[in-house]
């Protein structure tokens, strides 16, 4: 029978998964949640939340014992601080992060229901998305390296990085809080979203040589067509245990 033949029918997972077997598709969960975070028995001093937008409640409700630096060069995200789920100790710092300190051009775009600050990019976009943006609003905004903010907030440290294809700028200028990171959950671009866009092994290869290895995807995004190809995905890195086996001498 098939699914659509049995509206009233309650699903059942075997029932689903055939059916999108049939469709070439499969289920993925989404990992964005506290309960799945807490199942790696992270305990972070200090979380810095950068590219924050309207906040990531899920981030700050694993860690409700952490104090969380919320970092975004749009002043507006500072509001996060006071809502119902902004994390009990927190600070925020309006700037952006990149491998130097300086000043940088932020671009907000626009579409037709308004300005999209989750969009906001130091890179230019481009791609299907980009067709859909109406006008752009610049900002110049100040940069600054994370080993400049993190050197105040001693600690073990836990780090999402979300800054719209700069992600590999900001870890550049963090080789010292990457050394005490236990873990970092990153936006990774998996087609060329913008004018430069980091490759992937890039970005996996700078945290595994700080000791952060690939553990999970908790979240995909696909191409926003309907297509099978993903766009991005949100990825969780830790370290690796301390028993694991030497990397092989190819030399």
């Amino acid at each position: 029978m098939s699914m659509d033949m049995a509206p009233n029918r309650k699903l059942d997972r075997k029932d689903v998964n055939r059916f999108l077997r049939q469709k070439g598709l499969v289920a993925l969960a989404d990992k964005s949640n506290a309960a799945h975070l807490q199942c790696f028995a992270l305990t972070p001093d200090v979380v810095f939340d950068i590219g924050v937008d309207s906040g990531t409640p899920f981030l700050y409700q694993a860690f409700p014992e952490a104090h969380f630096v919320l970092i975004d060069p749009r002043a507006e995200s500072e509001k996060t601080l006071s809502t119902p789920d902004a994390p009990a100790k927190a600070s925020f710092h309006q700037l952006a992060l990149g491998a130097e300190a300086g000043e940088m051009t932020l671009n907000i775009p626009y579409s037709d229901k308004g300005e999209q600050g989750a969009m906001a990019s130091l890179r230019q976009r481009q791609g299907y998305l980009a067709d859909k943006i109406e006008w752009v609003e610049t900002r110049q905004v100040a940069v600054d390296r994370l080993d400049s903010i993190a050197a105040a907030y001693p600690g073990r440290v836990g780090l999402k990085v979300d800054t719209e294809g700069f992600e590999d700028e900001v870890l550049a200028g963090a080789p010292e809080t990457l050394a005490r990171c236990d873990f970092v959950i990153l936006e990774m671009s998996l087609t060329q979203r913008f004018d430069t866009t980091t490759p992937p092994s890039q970005i996996i290869a700078r945290l595994a040589a700080a000791g952060l290895e690939f553990r999970d995807v908790l979240r995909m995004t696909g191409d926003g067509r309907g297509g099978p190809a993903p766009r991005l995905m949100d990825i969780l890195f830790t370290r690796w245990a301390a028993d694991a086996p030497a990397p092989l001498n190819h030399a």
